[in-house]
């Protein structure tokens, strides 16, 4: 690792900025530290992995398509007979 530096700046959200905050304070850990290492395995991961297996943190969808994805989880379909011999192996 190159022990050259360089600052940057980012706005983000309260809720980010909360939970990195409790996690470094848990382990002892500086946020330059947790940010720099989150930053690597990201940029790797986008770096080295297929771009289809790359899961948004955020997805944003229409209301009529939240509507929708919400009336599934709260009335789900039953499994199909090839969801259940996927499931069955193992």
């Amino acid at each position: 690792m190159s022990t050259e530096t360089t600052q940057i700046s980012a706005f983000i959200s309260e809720e980010t900025s909360s939970e990195l905050e409790r996690y470094t304070d848990s382990r002892g850990l500086k946020k330059g530290y947790v940010i720099e290492q989150a930053l690597r395995h990201h940029l790797r991961a986008l770096r080295e992995l297929p771009a289809d297996v790359i899961i948004p943190a955020r997805l944003v969808v229409s209301a009529k398509t939240g509507e929708h994805l919400a009336e599934r989880m709260r009335k789900p379909r039953k499994p199909t007979p090839a969801m259940r011999a996927l499931f069955a192996k193992k």
